[in-house]
């Protein structure tokens, strides 16, 4: 009986620990553009995703950070024009933490392996302002390719 009690307290420990991630604030929150869908819902459900994974992290600072990274699949890749250049390809967008649970996106960029097999990366959020990230955004809220 004692053996279930500590069994019962340590599953009850893990999921609030779980439940409590970063990931989890992100994935469950929604933008300021679209309160119709949660952000995690909006990744995963992209038609033009093999897959999506999540990961949280902080940096040297202690700033938290949560990265997910969309796999574009073979369709996207051709729409796209990038048979000729590229393999694979994938969409990283990094959200930052706040203090007060709420967060903000921090970086979006691109990665893609060459025919050749030479990794590149493409930081695309430097060069943008926060109305045309949203935009795009808004673009795989909407189901459409990114532009």
């Amino acid at each position: 009986m004692r053996k279930l009690k500590l069994l019962i307290i340590g599953f009850f420990i893990s999921m609030m620990i779980v439940g409590c991630s970063d990931s989890n604030i992100v994935k469950n929150g929604t933008l300021n553009f679209d309160n119709s869908i949660t952000v995690g819902e909006a990744f995963d459900r992209y038609s033009y995703f093999t897959s999506t994974s999540w990961r949280d992290f902080e940096t040297s600072n202690g700033r938290k950070i949560v990265e997910v990274t969309g796999e574009f699949n073979d369709e996207y890749i051709k729409k796209m024009g990038w048979t000729k250049q590229f393999s694979q390809a994938s969409l990283i967008v990094q959200f930052k933490i706040n203090k007060d649970d709420t967060f903000e996106i921090s970086a979006i960029g691109f990665n893609a392996v060459g025919i050749n097999g030479e990794t590149k990366e493409i930081d695309a959020g430097s060069g943008m302002s926060g109305i045309q990230l949203n935009n795009m955004l808004k673009e795989l809220y909407n189901d459409k390719p990114l532009s």
